[in-house]
């Protein structure tokens, strides 16, 4: 069954995504899907999402895809979208987004 989820990481400077199974696709976009007068968009309504890579953290390797292991995402967009063609096989995802502190 496909599953996504969608994070708005506007503000953070990066955000860590593990997973411990299956695997998740990313993408990105900053299209929030407003509709002039009505909403100022949301992650439910955001659109246009494109392909972006992250980090994995494990071996330092550049991917669009994300396993059992930690990928590092700079913000590249406003909103995230982790997409699986698989949630059966997925077991657990944490995010945990990051500001860079200037202090």
């Amino acid at each position: 069954m496909d599953g996504y989820i969608v994070i708005d990481v506007s503000n953070y400077d990066y955000c860590l995504i593990q997973l411990n199974s299956g695997n998740v696709y990313l993408s990105s976009t900053i299209d929030s899907g407003v509709v002039e007068g009505v909403t100022d968009g949301n992650a439910l309504t955001a659109d246009n999402f494109f392909e972006v890579s992250a980090t994995i953290l494990n071996d330092n390797s550049i991917s669009s895809v994300i396993g059992d292991k930690i990928g590092r995402l700079n913000v590249v967009g406003r909103y995230v979208k982790l997409y699986s063609p698989n949630v059966s096989l997925i077991d657990k995802v944490l995010v945990m987004l990051a500001k860079i502190s200037t202090k």
